[in-house]
């Protein structure tokens, strides 16, 4: 790594300032949810696309020149692009929020600096 450059692990893009609620775990678990609901529609995306480009080769071509043989072969490319993107999203926010669960863990343990003394 470059001396100017720092990884994620030291310089996270978020950080945690206050106490944390209920509320704040029930928008991290919406949040979690949503991350996998998104990888998944990733994956279901490419595989409808791959549909779309087996049913160019099957149904519509009449020969290898064909223009819908272009066509198929272009939804194929186009469904391992998506599929490539959702999984390295999905990927780097599985680690963005490993980070964020020690950061949280770390909160939790650490001695409490409010006080109800007046």
């Amino acid at each position: 790594m470059k001396k100017g450059q720092k990884s994620s692990q030291e310089s996270p893009r978020f950080s945690i300032t206050g106490p944390l609620s209920f509320s704040d775990q029930i928008a991290f678990d919406q949040f979690v949810l949503a991350i996998e609901r998104n990888f998944l529609l990733h994956i279901t995306a490419g595989l409808n696309l791959i549909v779309v480009g087996l049913a160019m080769f099957r149904f519509f071509s009449r020969n290898p020149s064909d223009f819908y043989v272009g066509i198929g072969i272009g939804a194929f490319g186009i469904s391992l692009l998506v599929i490539g993107k959702g999984t390295s999203d999905f990927l780097r926010m599985r680690r963005d929020l490993a980070l964020m669960k020690t950061m949280i863990q770390a909160h939790r343990s650490a001695p409490s600096t409010l006080s109800n003394a007046g």
